[in-house]
């Protein structure tokens, strides 16, 4: 494992695909922490509603069938999913002694393991940066 601990003392173990720079403006430079292993989940649709529209041009008929579909709008929500290797991964992070290990994934990832892994919050004039340029903040993560 590559797991980093920041200068603040945070361990971070990155589930991400790429390297994570984590940046403080008390700190001299940024602090790399290279992936460790990326943490994967599914994504399912749920249908929230749907919407019959009728059409806007006047019928020669008094009825108007929409039972084939036609005129209908699916409303749905995407949810992300745990999976057993996701939970693997996991647990392998925590795997790393007594210390106090941040498991930093993608939204996806944070999603779909609520409480277990979190995503990250750029620092403060990093926010709408090229991801090279790109740079995170140590002390807050975002949870779902």
């Amino acid at each position: 494992m590559k797991m980093k601990e920041l200068p603040n003392g945070v361990v971070i173990f990155n589930a991400t695909p790429h390297v994570i720079r984590f940046w403080d403006p008390d700190w001299p430079e940024p602090v790399e922490v290279p992936t460790d292993e990326v943490i994967d989940a599914e994504a399912g649709e749920v249908e929230d509603h749907a919407v019959d529209i009728l059409p806007s041009f006047p019928s020669t008929t008094s009825e108007v069938d929409v039972s084939r579909g036609i005129g209908r709008v699916s409303f749905v929500r995407t949810e992300f999913r745990a999976t057993d290797a996701g939970r693997q991964v996991i647990a392998h992070a925590h795997s790393y002694g007594d210390a106090f290990v941040v498991v930093v994934g993608s939204i996806i990832a944070a999603q779909a393991y609520p409480g277990e892994v979190v995503a990250m919050v750029p620092a403060p004039g990093y926010e709408r940066v090229v991801p090279d340029q790109k740079r995170m903040r140590p002390d807050k993560f975002t949870v779902f």
